[in-house]
């Protein structure tokens, strides 16, 4: 072996590729590395070992090494000597991030696999903790507290709980001692399904163990109330807040009433206009990042007249120069086309502003006009997304779907609890794939109603082009490109002069479109690095999926600039 890859940050290169591949591939790379290079198997087991999503794997190292073959070639457990743990312990010193649900896939669905597990190490009396150096431990699917004790230990950094059921006499108890096992957690989530009537008990008792640890940085939490809110800013550490409100009452927190001084980011779902209003006037201090979700099944239809109440404490606030990304899910306007400058005006006081995400529906269409007022309220916008909801929905098959055969045994589906849902409702991903589809309505009918209809405004390359100019930082946009209108752009060089290299995966194909070639052109004379025009992380023009809903036109488009791509030799 060359001397060259024992050096670790060679090595470290080499199991960030290995680990490039999907999960199963890359554990067969790293178990076969194992048992054929000796000088990297140390490493490779490392590798291996670092992140598990059950605990089965370390059942079978028990299992494996404790069992033998009888006469009629089964397996029985050796009574007469204790459990040999070298083989566990050789691997669960490794193990450094967890992530246990109820669920299992090992050969077939395991129900409720992780109770299962740890009753193993508890009948064997095997040591606690179990994973001595385990930092990331998440804990779902509505385990009980319990039996999350084998697992913790001082050197846990980032804990979440989600799902279990609170009980008025055990949960408080269980809560308040998980504080002096992990002393050292920076990052902490917790969900609960709440019964009635313990509300003034689980917020008292909420906040007193979430501000005991005062290095917290990471919190996503379900307040139960005003205090479990206010409480938070105890926390000197906290640089990312993210904030589910359930309440099915209006929270009114005072003005000014929130001050963190290390928060770089706030997200927030609430349940009411009201509510929304009320924590963005209390921020004493804006973070650098905002992300607010109103889901429209609890909230009623918003029109502009309700938006602007969300945005004015956010233009009124004396540090909203510090604000640099804002993503916000606007739900589905009540009536009338609206003027999409105007709802944002107060936004445009946030003049260090970098990244705007909106989600828009089809009466709020933007001009070329707001693009140029957006743009040079924000010259140093480097990702736009108006995320248009014309194109989210499918059209209606004309043939009745399959009906799949589903195996007897599928595990039932846990009901939503009380708080942050299994995953985060926040999680970073492509730009169409965040939007939370539960704040849609039913699916209209696209028989007989054709959503683009009834437009009288919208972007054309104009505007495009203009936001380019004006915004030279611009990376990245998703943007309904009106592609029928191409008035004076139908020259050698179309964008006059405008040329961006910074922009490579935008998404701009949410129109018709009338002149494939033209617009090409268009786009290879203003972005000559562009890459794909479905936007990063789409699944692409040649699928089935995409092409159901895709504007005639965008494919030849696609064909036409990789043809120059492949021309030029790029």
């Amino acid at each position: 072996m060359h001397h060259a890859l024992l050096v670790p940050d060679i090595l470290d290169h080499i199991f960030t590729f290995i680990k490039a591949d999907s999960e199963q591939i890359s554990r067969r790379t790293l178990a076969a590395l194992a048992i054929t290079c000796s000088a990297l198997s140390d490493a490779s087991l490392d590798a291996l070992w670092s992140e598990l999503r059950s605990l089965y794997p370390l059942v079978s190292c028990i299992y494996d090494t404790n069992m033998k073959l009888s006469d009629e070639d089964s397996s029985e457990i050796d009574a007469d000597a204790g459990p040999d743990l070298s083989v566990f312990h050789k691997y669960a010193y490794r193990v450094h991030k967890i992530e246990l649900s109820g669920y299992d896939i090992e050969g077939g669905w395991r129900v409720r696999a992780a109770p299962d597990d740890l009753g193993v190490f508890h009948v064997l009396q095997v040591p606690t903790p179990l994973l001595p150096n385990l930092t990331h431990l998440a804990w779902t699917d509505e385990f009980s507290l319990a039996l999350l004790w084998p697992l913790l230990n001082p050197r846990l950094l980032s804990l979440r709980i989600s799902s279990f059921q609170w009980s008025p006499k055990s949960t408080p108890l269980l809560l308040s001692k998980i504080r002096g096992l992990c002393p050292e957690l920076n990052t902490l989530g917790l969900t609960f399904y709440l019964s009635e009537g313990c509300e003034a008990m689980a917020e008292s008792c909420l906040s007193r163990v979430i501000c005991s640890w005062k290095k917290l940085e990471v919190l996503d939490y379900s307040p139960v109330g005003c205090e479990c809110i206010l409480s938070l800013s105890a926390l000197p550490s906290l640089r990312i807040l993210r904030l589910r409100v359930d309440n099915i009452s209006d929270l009114n927190l005072p003005a000014n009433s929130l001050s963190f001084p290390s928060l770089r980011t706030l997200q927030f779902q609430a349940n009411s206009l009201v509510t929304v209003h009320s924590i963005l006037q209390a921020i004493r201090n804006l973070p650098k990042s905002m992300d607010i979700f109103l889901p429209v099944y609890r909230s009623g239809g918003v029109s502009a007249e309700t938006i602007e109440p969300i945005l004015q404490p956010i233009g009124q606030n004396l540090s909203c120069g510090n604000l640099e990304e804002f993503r916000m899910n606007v739900p589905l306007l009540s009536s009338g086309i609206v003027n999409s400058s105007n709802i944002l005006r107060p936004l445009f006081l946030c003049c260090n502003l970098r990244v705007l995400r909106i989600m828009m529906t089809p009466l709020f269409l933007p001009a070329d006009d707001d693009l140029r007022a957006m743009a040079s309220a924000w010259p140093l916008l480097e990702e736009l997304e108006l995320f248009d909801c014309r194109n989210l929905y499918p059209p209606v098959p004309s043939q009745p779907l399959t009906i799949m055969d589903l195996p007897d045994d599928h595990p039932p589906v846990p009901p939503l609890p009380v708080g942050l849902p299994p995953m985060p409702p926040f999680a970073i991903m492509g730009p169409m794939m965040s939007l939370h589809l539960d704040a849609m309505p039913p699916f209209p009918d696209f028989n007989t109603t054709d959503p683009r209809s009834n437009r009288t405004a919208e972007i054309t390359f104009h505007g495009l082009i203009s936001l380019l100019e004006l915004c030279p930082n611009l990376h990245f946009f998703n943007l309904a490109i009106d592609a029928t209108k191409l008035d004076g752009l139908r020259g050698s060089k179309p964008g006059g002069g405008v040329c961006n290299r910074l922009v490579k995966h935008p998404r701009l194909v949410d129109s018709h479109i009338s002149d494939p070639e033209a617009v090409a052109r268009i786009l290879l004379d203003i972005l000559p690095e562009l890459e794909t025009i479905w936007g990063e992380g789409f699944p692409g023009p040649f699928t089935t999926m995409f092409n159901s809903t895709l504007p005639q036109g965008w494919d030849q488009v696609h064909e036409i600039l990789l043809d120059s791509k492949a021309a030029r030799g790029l």
